[in-house]
């Protein structure tokens, strides 16, 4: 493994484990209070984010072994779960904007791994990730505590 690639799974590392605290951290009351606006059973909404996250260790397993097939797997679940009409909790313009950022960096991560272009991927699974954590933030601030 090259330099540069272990700096970019570091990097990524630190991404997903900074990921996974503030989705952990929140995701209770914001599942709660998301799930009632968008019409969602609350544990449904539950398990369809954990996949979501699971999804995410899949992507960082293959970055880390430099196997982009893991990578592919991980980015098509994120990517088709993306397009899941559960994921749409909101009319938000805001929201869809966010939305469709976080479809078209998923389908860039499944493009690269395509490729077998490992920094490539790196570097989309950093967007992809900032992507959530940026829409995770504005549905906390915005659409659950500003309404």
């Amino acid at each position: 493994m090259s330099r540069s690639t272990m700096v970019k799974c570091f990097a990524s590392i630190a991404l997903i484990a900074i990921a996974g605290a503030v989705y952990r951290s929140v995701q209770a009351d914001d599942d709660a209070q998301v799930a009632a606006k968008a019409k969602v059973p609350k544990q449904e909404l539950r398990d369809f984010m954990h996949k979501k996250l699971e999804a995410s260790n899949k992507i960082l397993e293959g970055l880390v072994l430099e196997d982009t097939d893991l990578i592919k797997q991980g980015a098509t679940v994120l990517s088709e779960m993306s397009a899941a009409e559960k994921w749409r909790v909101s009319n938000d313009a805001m929201y869809q904007q966010f939305s469709q950022e976080f479809q078209r960096t998923a389908a860039k991560l499944v493009e690269a791994a395509k490729e077998k272009n490992l920094d490539r991927a790196a570097l989309r699974w950093m967007d992809t990730t900032m992507s959530c954590i940026e829409c995770h933030r504005f549905v906390r601030n915005e659409l659950v505590v500003g309404q």
